[in-house]
């Protein structure tokens, strides 16, 4: 299990295996309640299976063990108990409820969906048993018979390997500024878990993954789609919930099959270990990891004309959730290729008189031409979100429902946009950002 990531809250809420599991184990029914086996005293075959399973996964993936590790075995009640715990230690109530508005303002969650409520119940359907790095300490499910557990076990093992080597607590703490820099890192984490599990499952099946090229995406893909097939409140959350959930499983085992691709060895993994990807960008187009094309990095400003407004975060968008917001109204065609021209961005939320919050994102793209396309979507996108809306005459064109406006201005590569700010003060608003964010033409390392 990772920590939990602002503005990636629901991920962190869902990082306990969630491709850890076969299809089978998620299509069963829920087991029996039963007593809470304390860790270290639980059920011997369970552990004895941990260790064998060690061994194997050491194997595959070349990092040796280089202490014991701690594990032991818990009902589901209590597996969810932990990491309610943990979620509660690194975010208040006040916080989930904001991010729940943000995403409301954004068009990523619908108005009426009780957001807490919603991840609790993914949390349930999905536990199953997680590895916690700041107790050093593997949870292992008690309801998974042996060769449902087997995979799940090994993709945990892998994360308690990988923090003797690298320090898992550095990759979990949260970045709470920049979320889109934190699902990139839990990719690499997330990445190697899941292309160890595959390979051990290929292994058990017989299968020499090295002879058939692209044979370990081929079964995570189809243990995802397997997985998820049988997951009844995953299959109705809203997309953007399903998207950035299974990222760093998905997309973080691609990026970590294309560092390992033409039969490089596993020490390119290590090596991203020590140098993460800085954005799901990176992630997407592991060339562009290779190439280190940074993000830009965008610095906001108070905007006086906004004021008696609180600000209520920051944080950035990133290519994933660019692409998944314009999918929101859009063809998902469209919105892939107007969200890979990403070079930076910096979204701001502030908290209204009254009514929702007011989102503020200034972006900048890697041409004029990849700005143009992004505004282009943008003002398709809009108008969709905003159906009651009137449209001003003005160029560029501002939408307004009520006292609140919707606006998309390009000024060369980089482009504005705002959901739901005060009318009248969106005019000075969008002055005061334009002279006073500053937009780092020279990426930031990290």
């Amino acid at each position: 299990m990772r920590r939990p990531s602002p503005h990636r809250l629901a991920h962190s809420l869902l990082v306990a295996a969630l491709l850890s599991t076969s299809a089978a184990s998620r299509a069963a029914p829920p087991p029996p309640r039963t007593p809470l086996v304390k860790p270290g005293g639980g059920d011997a075959g369970l552990l004895a299976a941990a260790d064998d399973i060690t061994r194997q996964v050491v194997a595959l993936r070349g990092l040796p063990q280089l202490r014991p590790v701690a594990k032991g075995v818990l009902t589901r009640e209590a597996i969810g108990a932990k990491l309610r715990e943990r979620i509660a230690k690194e975010y208040t109530p006040d916080e989930i409820r904001i991010e729940s508005r943000v995403l409301k303002r954004l068009g990523l969650l619908p108005q009426d969906v009780d957001y807490e409520k919603l991840l609790v119940e993914l949390l349930m359907e999905q536990v199953a048993g997680f590895y916690d790095p700041f107790a050093r300490q593997l949870y292992i499910a008690d309801w998974l018979g042996m060769e449902l557990q087997r995979p799940a076990i090994a993709h945990e093992i892998q994360h308690a390997l990988q923090d003797q080597h690298f320090d898992l607590k550095k990759f979990a703490t949260p970045i709470k500024d920049d979320g889109d820099r934190q699902l990139a890192r839990s990719a690499v984490v997330e990445g190697d878990g899941t292309v160890v599990m595959i390979d051990f499952l290929a292994q058990s099946m017989g299968l020499d993954t090295e002879k058939l090229p692209g044979a370990l995406e081929a079964m995570g893909e189809q243990v995802a789609s397997g997985a998820m097939a049988a997951s009844p409140v995953f299959d109705r959350a809203p997309r953007f919930l399903r998207e950035t959930l299974l990222f760093p499983y998905v997309a973080g085992m691609k990026f970590v099959l294309a560092l390992r691709r033409g039969g490089q060895p596993w020490s390119k993994v290590n090596e991203a270990f020590k140098n993460p990807p800085e954005s799901t960008e990176q992630v997407i187009h592991p060339a562009k990891y290779a190439a280190h094309e940074h993000p830009i990095v965008i610095t906001a400003a108070p905007i006086t004309a906004l004021a008696p407004a609180k600000e209520l975060r920051r944080d950035v968008l990133g290519e994933l959730e660019w692409r998944v917001l314009l999918a929101s109204k859009l063809a998902d065609g469209q919105a892939e290729r107007a969200a890979e021209g990403w070079g930076g961005d910096r979204l701001v939320a502030y908290a209204l008189a009254e009514g929702p919050v007011a989102v503020i994102d200034l972006s900048t793209w890697d041409s004029e031409d990849d700005a143009i396309q992004i505004d282009s979507a943008l003002r398709k996108l809009l108008p969709r979100q905003t159906a009651q809306a009137e449209k001003s005459p003005d160029l560029p064109p501002v939408y307004t429902v009520g006292g609140e406006a919707w606006s998309v201005e390009r000024r060369g590569r980089d482009v504005l946009v705002m959901f739901g700010v005060p009318k009248d003060a969106r005019a000075a608003a969008t002055d005061e950002i334009w002279k006073k964010w500053k937009i780092g033409r020279v990426p930031s390392a990290p």
